[in-house]
């Protein structure tokens, strides 16, 4: 039985002249785990968002939007959909909404908060969560009205790989002892793969494929598409990692940093670490460790109370949240549009508001604006948020030209296998410490469970 079904599906967004969804016709059935596939503004976020109509987006909708049962939908962007401040009040959110008895409430989120492990945190706020359980929480808030079909839009892009991991085995779980039926957009499927009875591949607001997830994985193969590289690396290896560079010279140094939001509670704790010259350098860590506090540091917007940062160059930042960047109500406003963002494949939306583009895009202008600043050093915060394969890959070789043109790049990042094929050393930060830096190879082959899925895969012989 069908839980889903999609015919013949076109969208177009509000003042814009092109489809963000062209003539899709798509079935998912009852119990069906389905991934969708696709490169950075092939249309994924808006298919999903049309499949729950409290959220679908403002335009031209022709076709028809089939749906047997009621949708739950989880946004990658798990702070913005969290609505209240304690644990238990966000559970009981929508069976409050729902006009429940207390009673059942009551139970229902007790019940709820022991599923998905958060029953120790029933009292605690929210803002004192990490991110994976935010994450968890967001999940646990959508699943206890038991909806039939759940949407997920890249519900592990924000996470380290500990809390990714955490959090997908919850869903595989989940969804065995449920058959819920579940729609996910990912970027990856380095760890959806094995979950995923079907994948669906979008590419340029079309459906090109909906299958089995190894044939159409062979097909992807076959036909040398780009979207190869989303394939997990015991199913497709593709491109190998770039040798790093010997360290070299330092341009950027701190010495004994520490840095604390609150009097006595330090974020970063007598922090060393040493940044090289035309070097892509690298730190990685779990949620909530420090990573983009550091940057702030190191760029001087957060002045630390301890401790000394030594350079001589010009510095600028890539935000986490790019957004904080836009201020003007066309992305031609924001950065010159040439060479760079063409490179960048965004010159369409030189027109466009900032806040009317996909996630890819945005993440794209704003690394746009910033390489424009002509800073010698650039300090990246998840830089590949939002990216599929092949713009990671016009990525790396965008941070690479630039290091041989005598720029310096710095990357904070969950995304160790970016870290793993291209960056030329690589730091793991903890507790606001640098416990480990070392040439990439080095760093990876000693790690066992925070490192990159071929390395896992070969034991550290390969990155």
């Amino acid at each position: 039985m069908e839980a889903c079904k999609l015919e013949n599906l076109s969208f177009a967004y509000a003042g814009s002249q092109t489809d963000a969804l062209s003539d899709v016709s798509l079935s998912v059935n009852k119990g069906e785990f389905c991934v969708v596939i696709g490169e950075s503004a092939s249309g994924k976020s808006t298919l999903l968002k049309l499949l729950k109509k409290e959220i679908a987006p403002v335009g031209n909708l022709c076709g028809t939007v089939i749906l047997n049962g009621t949708v739950g939908y989880v946004s990658q962007h798990f702070e913005e959909s969290l609505v209240t401040h304690k644990v238990a009040s966000e559970l009981a959110f929508s069976p409050s909404n729902a006009k429940l008895s207390d009673e059942d409430i009551s139970l229902m989120v007790a019940e709820t908060a022991a599923y998905f492990n958060l029953d120790g945190k029933l009292e605690s706020d929210i803002s004192s969560l990490s991110g994976g359980e935010k994450q968890i929480l967001s999940l646990a808030s959508v699943m206890i009205m038991k909806p039939d079909i759940l949407v997920l839009d890249e519900p592990t892009s924000q996470l380290d790989p500990v809390s990714e991991a955490a959090f997908f085995d919850m869903l595989r779980t989940m969804q065995r002892d449920f058959g819920t039926t579940v729609i996910m957009a990912v970027h990856s499927l380095q760890n959806v793969y094995g979950m995923a009875d079907t994948l669906a591949v979008l590419d340029s607001a079309r459906l090109v494929a909906k299958g089995e997830k190894s044939e159409v994985s062979d097909m992807l193969i076959k036909k040398e598409h780009a979207l190869r590289g989303t394939l997990p690396v015991n199913v497709y290896r593709g491109e190998k990692a770039t040798v790093e560079k010997p360290s070299g010279e330092i341009i950027l140094k701190a010495k004994n940093i520490s840095f604390a939001y609150e009097k006595g509670k330090d974020v970063l704790s007598s922090l060393t670490l040493n940044i090289y010259k035309n070097r892509i350098n690298a730190i990685v860590g779990t949620n909530a460790s420090g990573k983009s506090t550091l940057l702030k540091v190191l760029c001087g917007v957060k002045k630390q109370y301890r401790g000394k940062v030594r350079s001589d160059s010009q510095i600028s930042m890539l935000p986490q949240n790019v957004y904080d960047l836009f201020t003007f109500d066309t992305c031609g406003e924001e950065t010159e549009f040439g060479e760079i963002t063409d490179f960048l494949a965004i010159s369409d939306i030189k027109d466009r508001h900032p806040y009317d583009i996909s996630g890819g895009q945005a993440q794209r202008l704003a690394i746009a604006k910033v390489l424009q600043t002509g800073a010698e050093i650039l300090l990246l915060d998840e830089p590949t948020k939002g990216f599929d394969c092949v713009l990671k890959s016009k990525l790396a070789e965008l941070l690479r030209s630039l290091c041989d043109s005598g720029k310096t790049v710095v990357i904070v990042t969950h995304d160790l296998e970016f870290a793993g094929k291209y960056a030329d050393n690589a730091a793991f930060l903890s507790c606001g410490k640098i416990v480990c830096q070392m040439p990439k190879t080095e760093f990876f082959s000693k790690l066992r469970f925070y490192t990159t899925p071929l390395s896992r895969l070969t034991g550290g012989k390969e990155i």
